[in-house]
């Protein structure tokens, strides 16, 4: 059943996910500084994790610099983080919302951020360059000794406490290290799309890590425990990929 939501999209031709196909992707080489990230892991401040009934979202506050995204594609402009949020699926092989020469991974995290240019978020949903939003992959595997589990788990330990609507909790302010750690702001593919949620505005630069990072099987299930607001599990809960029409995505090397 297509939703209200969907049909606005109908005749839009920015709409996000995609599939990036490789071949046909345009390299490029930025000769302006590399995308930085700045005060996404520190350790001042807190950060909340909330069930919002599509997904846990999380952000960052207390006493704490803020987190600023800038160069890269970005030109001149600057970026503060949002929020940070997941979509999954019904099972450990499709669960991300962008594939990769048709290859669907298992979970992916999506890190918005907002054009400080602009006067309040609403104004940014107007603007075709309102939100740079990051899109990390992950991929299940046994591999026991894999780092990334330990860092996940300040975010995965706390998803029982959070299964139901509306529920929130406190949890550790670095709880995004992963992203120090697994990040490669040398090597990503940039479009210019849309949301994947809401009203789907075309408002959106992506820039899209193709490295998956490895996630534990029973941390994935965690999010599929989590209630929506009829208080159902969310077993699903990534868009479709959308046509690409005659944008052209970029890969950035340095």
């Amino acid at each position: 059943m297509v939703t209200d939501n969907e049909l606005k999209s109908v005749n839009r031709r920015r709409q996000s996910p995609i599939d990036i196909e490789t071949e046909d992707v345009r390299c490029v080489r930025i000769c302006a500084r590399p995308l930085t990230l700045e005060n996404h892991w520190l350790q001042d401040g807190e950060a909340t994790i909330t069930n919002n009934g599509l997904y846990p979202v999380i952000r960052l506050g207390g006493d704490r610099k803020p987190s600023l995204l800038k160069y890269g594609p970005l030109a001149s402009d600057t970026y503060e983080f949002e929020n940070l949020h997941f979509h999954w699926g019904e099972d450990n092989c499709r669960g991300s919302e962008h594939t990769i020469n048709g290859t669907w991974y298992s979970l992916e995290a999506h890190a918005l951020h907002w054009n400080r240019k602009y006067s309040s978020m609403s104004e940014c949903l107007k603007q075709e360059d309102g939100f740079c939003v990051l899109g990390f992959l992950f991929i299940v595997t046994d591999d026991v000794d894999c780092p990334s589990f330990a860092l996940l788990e300040r975010i995965t330990e706390h998803l029982k406490d959070i299964h139901d609507y509306k529920s929130k909790k406190t949890i550790e302010s670095n709880c995004l290290m992963w992203i120090r750690k697994y990040i490669n702001t040398d090597k990503y593919f940039t479009y210019r799309g849309s949301l994947t949620t809401g009203d789907f505005q075309e408002c959106v630069t992506w820039i899209v890590f193709p490295d998956a990072i490895p996630i534990r099987a029973d941390q994935l299930d965690e999010f599929r425990k989590m209630k929506n607001h009829h208080n159902k599990n969310i077993k699903n809960n990534s868009r479709p990929v959308q046509h690409l029409y005659n944008r052209i995505v970029y890969q950035v090397v340095h």
